[in-house]
């Protein structure tokens, strides 16, 4: 059992409506500013990293934010010394092992960091291979010499590392991308899928809609070598399609009201039970939702609660070996504060 060291600072946390699933505030935190939590990677239910930004109050979130991370070890919440003095947010995290976590910074100033944490301490992972301005916006980590990093230096870019330095790659124009193997790895643009086999990555055809019809994507989890899903909106409505393996195919997003058009579909995850959650976040400016398919097919919709306050999810993330997931996102107290935070599904 965790040790809930919930730092409230004035919110207290609502009950959730009968038979939804129950969000626990984990932990809730002000480092002074605008703050938001964008990025979660559990290794374990002892060895979590959390990621997102701070920004002071004066500048009303409006572009000087830095870094931030902190670390569960399973007693305590420890803040970590990330490497420079690097501006903008951590875009996104991942890890292969408690030796071997990234996070990718990203900043419209081309100052962009790939940040490693090799069990000891966090360094600067040769961002200078990169180019002198590159700008990321995704990284994926499936081993200590196999991690991509997505973004632009000037132009649309991809990199690989290999352990040593930085490769150019293809594709471009990624957005989002999910792995089941270093072998097995799954991209996607505003409108196209790309596969990677190991050997080279190729476009994937999957079901765009008529003619008339504009499919844009937003997320997608690569669960499986047969169970790869992709989510967006087609004409301003919910868009959802699987693969088995063999083909694509849509699948209905049937849900109950408020979900209803023009929300947009998010971060991804397995939820441990063989059925997936999914972000959705409204077209107004009310709290995110999390949409789960159960693995019969069932929808149904939850959301962490804070009494009187928006809250925006921006990562999930399953516990691995469990059926855990925790979400990182932010508590908005007025147009110019914010608390990071982090929630977890039981």
């Amino acid at each position: 059992m965790l040790t809930r060291m919930l730092l409230t600072v004035g919110l207290v946390a609502v009950p959730p409506p009968v038979n939804q699933p129950v969000w626990e505030a984990i932990r809730m935190h002000s480092f002074g500013g605008c703050d938001s939590m964008s990025a979660v990677v559990p290794l374990s239910r002892s060895d979590v990293w959390v990621f997102g930004q701070s920004e002071p109050i004066d500048d009303e979130c409006a572009g000087t934010a830095r870094p931030v991370a902190q670390h569960w070890d399973g007693r305590a919440w420890r803040a970590a010394e990330l490497p420079g003095r690097h501006y903008g947010a951590i875009g996104s995290a991942g890890a292969s092992s408690p030796g071997n976590v990234w996070a990718f910074t990203t900043s419209d100033t081309g100052e962009s960091a790939a940040l490693r944490y090799d069990g000891r301490r966090w360094t600067d992972a040769g961002r200078s291979a990169m180019g002198p301005h590159p700008n990321l916006s995704r990284g994926l980590v499936l081993g200590r010499h196999h991690v991509w990093a997505f973004g632009s230096d000037g132009h649309s870019a991809s990199w690989f590392w290999n352990g040593r330095t930085w490769q150019r790659r293809a594709p471009r124009d990624v957005v989002r991308a999910s792995a089941v193997s270093q072998k097995d790895v799954w991209a996607i643009g505003c409108c196209r899928v790309a596969h990677f086999d190991g050997k080279a990555w190729k476009k994937a055809a999957f079901p765009a809609g008529r003619d008339k019809e504009t499919v844009s994507l937003t997320g997608i989890l690569a669960v499986a070598k047969n169970d790869v899903w992709v989510f967006g909106d087609r004409d301003e409505k919910l868009f959802a399609a699987h693969f088995d393996g063999r083909a694509w195919s849509p699948v209905d997003v049937a849900l109950p009201a408020p979900v209803t058009p023009a929300w947009r579909l998010g971060d991804a995850v397995a939820d441990g039970r063989g059925g997936i959650r999914v972000i959705a976040d409204p077209p107004d400016d009310t709290s995110s939702r999390v949409l789960s398919r159960s693995a019969t097919g069932q929808w149904s919709v939850s959301a962490p609660q804070v009494a009187g306050k928006v809250i925006k999810l921006w990562d999930l993330a399953l516990v691995p070996g469990t059926t855990e997931v925790w979400a990182a996102g932010t508590v908005r107290q007025s147009e110019s504060d914010s608390t990071s935070a982090v929630f977890a599904l039981r």
